[in-house]
């Protein structure tokens, strides 16, 4: 009898013991956290990157393009879209053009021919609502495109870092066909303000007015959408707005803008 109370006792002691060691372990594991928590220990915490930083990792690792979409919902590939395209002022006239790079401080914006050319150049609204000054670097003198480098660097990092290009993908141009989803935002009202849907009519139609092939859409456009994008229901921009009449428009493929880009960075 005495043993089995001295057993008794043992493991009563033995489990006080246990109980003690996880009182303990939860201590150790919460005081910790306390301790962490008390600036006089540990002293501030130091932010590791600035806005800056993270400015120019987005731009180096090229990751201020459009989001593409391949959920089948056209509204999301117009909403990822609006961003690419901005208002462009050229003496009274305005019209539209699309966001075709961005770097450190600078964007490369891409519109036509006809919008840029013959009126004094004036300035450049975004997306985001801010009007920034571009100057004209480059005038084709075989299709309707031209290209402008609008100054962002006194916008902050916050509002660069709401900029986007456009999603571009090789062999798009090649991948329409005759009935393609389209969709067309141009800025005659505020930027990106005027959306569109159609369908393609022909990817690669020759248009005497203009010279060369172009994306033959019915689409409705409204004057000022000129250098407005074009996209597929992914999201891709196939294209720049250039000329249209009632429900008919046309626009210049993406691989002919790319085409004369390379012109002016070789």
């Amino acid at each position: 009898m005495n043993k089995k109370r001295e057993k008794d006792d043992g493991f009563r002691r033995r489990f006080r013991f246990c109980c003690m060691a996880v009182c303990l372990f939860v201590t150790a594991v919460c005081t910790p956290i306390q301790v962490c928590a008390r600036e006089e220990e540990l002293g501030p915490l130091v932010q590791t990157t600035t806005p800056e930083d993270e400015w120019l990792g987005l731009v180096h690792l090229k990751l201020l393009g459009a989001a593409e979409n391949y959920n089948g919902d056209v509204s999301q590939s117009i909403r990822n879209s609006m961003p690419t395209v901005v208002q462009i002022r050229t003496g009274n006239y305005l019209g539209s053009g699309i966001i075709l790079e961005i770097r450190e401080d600078t964007l490369v914006i891409a519109s036509n021919r006809h919008q840029l050319a013959g009126q004094e150049f004036s300035s450049i609204k975004l997306y985001n609502g801010v009007e920034v000054a571009g100057r004209r670097i480059y005038l084709s003198d075989s299709i309707d495109v031209g290209f402008v480098l609008a100054d962002i660097s006194q916008l902050s990092y916050e509002r660069r870092a709401k900029l986007r290009s456009v999603a571009v993908r090789e062999g798009c141009n090649e991948q329409l066909a005759k009935g393609s989803e389209i969709f067309m935002i141009g800025s005659t009202d505020g930027v990106a303000s005027n959306i569109y849907e159609g369908i393609v009519a022909d990817p690669w139609y020759y248009f005497d007015e203009f010279g060369s092939h172009m994306i033959y859409n019915y689409c409705k456009a409204k004057p000022g959408m000129s250098g407005g994008g074009t996209y597929d229901e992914h999201g891709h921009c196939v294209g720049m707005i250039t000329g249209g009449h009632d429900d008919e428009t046309a626009s210049l493929p993406m691989k002919s803008i790319l085409n004369e880009w390379k012109k002016v960075t070789e």
